[in-house]
């Protein structure tokens, strides 16, 4: 999976009523693999704030408003969203430890077999959800 998808498969995991279990590992999963790499990125992001926004005298990143939004003040905007564009689109692989084999598979089973039904964004969000776990291979 991409970077960019792994903070909203964790929410969609985390949204899925469970038994004790089945919960507790889902859980597990999220925290050890999947918040680890949503921390790294945000850090990542942060750095590359650093090379490229504009700061006060205090050290502080420049907030500029732009239309109804605000944004950093990065003179190289191009440069900034083109790496940004890089660590959102850097490939995340689960590595396939015999330590995570049991967590693994019931992930992959409790999203192939899931019983919630769903439409629009949500069903297309499911389905790349369904082919990251078709992935999942344990011999």
């Amino acid at each position: 999976m991409k970077n960019d998808e792994v903070e909203d498969f964790a929410k969609f995991l985390m949204g899925l009523e469970l038994p004790s279990y089945e919960s507790r590992l889902r859980t597990r999963f999220v925290k050890r693999v999947l918040a680890e790499r949503i921390q790294l990125v945000k850090e990542e992001h942060v750095e590359l704030i650093k090379e490229f926004a504009r700061f006060d005298e205090e050290g502080n990143p420049i907030i500029i408003q732009d239309g109804d939004k605000q944004m950093y003040d990065v003179p190289d905007r191009t440069a900034f969203n083109r790496e940004y564009f890089k660590l959102l689109n850097e490939d995340f692989v689960i590595d396939e430890t015999e330590e995570r084999k049991e967590m693994l598979l019931l992930i992959k089973d409790i999203i192939l077999n899931c019983d919630k039904t769903f439409k629009g964004r949500e069903a297309l969000e499911y389905d790349r959800w369904c082919e990251i776990v078709e992935e999942i291979q344990y011999e």
